[in-house]
């Protein structure tokens, strides 16, 4: 670029409005060319400057010389020196000669004034980290969650960027960085937490009753098979009897003295089926929710009465004594129960006690009725066996469930017995539980008094 001058004789204030003019021209970025003006003072000589251009009259005005001159000035830039202070500068042509004007300012203070203050004022800089860089290199770090303040590299700078953008001129060198620090929750953050947690917490317990209702279902599956495989054995153990006996009668090979004998084996044979008859038929009841109660008021010496002669000659036949006793106390009270509920209830009990009492040192079944002092009845069915597991007191009423493994039981049964007598004693409003003795086990059987 040239420099060019011109010495125009003209009023100061012609001069203003030139300069005034030239400068609305420009307006651009990117070099631009400056139209300067100085007063001089004819009589000191030419090209000196007045050093006081006080207000004169228009006669004296012929004493001083305005010059005019153009110069080429570029856009500020801003550097970085290599001690670590940054330099805001620009360049100036005149008279065909480079000029450098510029500052020299500290990067710490120039960063904290022009950057760092407006960033801490919002709510950004609370949940992310501003990084400075100049072409690349870092210079500052900013933020709550800076651990430092300073970089050693670009690559550092590196990470989950939420925003990054160039300063403007002049100071178009610098690189503004925001990263991630910690995001807040969102208006509807709290909301969808709390409904992410209820939808877990309702598949976890789906997956939960899933699972337990498979369990079960297996549970039960299996206990149904061995329900088949104790039916079946318990129906032919006394049809294989009954036919055995039936045909040495028949063929006439039992002596006089032995047919009373073979006779009475065909009765017991006949009522244990008779009994698995009627347990199953119940069963088949309660499970479609057919069963009927027709319970009548009836007195406690009744019952037992009748108990005595339906269980009395199994029991003896078994190879056990029956022991009865009715309280004087409450043999005239009444209870209100079906009968025929109430004889099966008695007899599943005392073919349990039989059959668990069956290697038991004493042979003895001890039904009782007794009075209890909140004015209920209990019934007692009482064995001298090896007693039932205290973890199993309460399984044992549950359907199909056996004490034992289906395939090296010892005992005879199907695994309702006991089942029936919950459920027919609970359909009477009555309730049944066990306890251990020393030795054996007692099942009570309670009923409320009909006032």
């Amino acid at each position: 670029a040239s420099q060019g001058s011109d010495e125009v004789a003209q009023s100061p204030r012609s001069v203003t409005n030139r300069l005034s003019s030239v400068r609305n021209a420009i307006k651009k970025r990117g070099s631009r060319k400056e139209l300067s003006a100085t007063l001089s003072d004819t009589r000191i000589g030419a090209g000196a400057t007045a050093t006081q251009p006080a207000a004169v009259s228009e006669d004296e005005a012929e004493r001083f010389r305005i010059t005019t001159f153009e110069s080429e000035v570029d856009p500020i830039e801003i550097g970085l020196l290599n001690t670590g202070e940054m330099v805001m500068y620009r360049k100036v042509w005149r008279e065909g000669k480079r000029y450098i004007q510029g500052a020299l300012l500290k990067t710490d203070v120039f960063v904290s004034a022009l950057i760092e203050s407006p960033f801490q004022q919002t709510a950004l800089s609370a949940m992310s980290n501003l990084s400075v860089a100049y072409q690349g290199e870092a210079i500052a770090a900013l933020g709550g969650g800076a651990s430092r303040d300073y970089y050693d590299s670009s690559g550092e700078l590196t990470g989950t960027t939420l925003y990054r953008t160039q300063l403007s001129a002049p100071l178009s060198g610098l690189d503004i960085l925001l990263t991630v620090n910690s995001l807040p929750a969102g208006p509807g953050g709290s909301v969808i937490t709390w409904v992410a947690f209820v939808i877990a917490g309702v598949l976890c317990s789906g997956f939960y009753v899933l699972y337990r209702l498979g369990a079960k279902q297996i549970d039960l599956s299996r206990q149904q098979q061995d329900f088949v495989s104790a039916v079946s054995h318990e129906l032919r153990t006394p049809l294989t009897s009954i036919r055995m006996y039936g045909e040495m009668l028949r063929e006439g090979w039992a002596s006089e003295e032995k047919k009373r004998t073979y006779y009475d084996y065909i009765v017991d044979e006949s009522e244990r089926l008779s009994r698995l008859i009627t347990n199953v038929l119940q069963l088949a009841r309660l499970t479609r929710s057919e069963l009927h109660v027709e319970a009548k008021d009836v007195t406690v010496s009744e019952l037992m009465d009748g108990l005595q002669s339906k269980v009395s000659s199994s029991i003896e036949r078994a190879g056990f004594d029956v022991n009865l006793d009715v309280d004087e106390a409450i043999s005239q009270a009444k209870i209100n129960v079906d009968v025929d509920h109430f004889m099966q209830i008695m007899i599943n009990l005392t073919d349990n006690a039989i059959k668990f009492a069956a290697n038991g040192a004493r042979k003895e079944i001890d039904i009782a009725a007794k009075p209890r002092s909140d004015g209920r009845v209990h019934f007692t069915v009482r064995d001298y066996g090896p007693g039932v597991p205290r973890d199993q007191m309460k399984k044992i009423f549950r359907l199909f469930y056996r004490t034992e493994n289906e395939l090296s039981r010892e005992t005879v049964g199907t695994g309702i017995g006991l089942a029936l007598v919950h459920q027919l004693t609970t359909a009477m409003q009555g309730a049944v539980d066990v306890e251990n003795t020393e030795p054996g086990a007692q099942f009570r059987v309670t009923f409320p008094v009909v006032e």
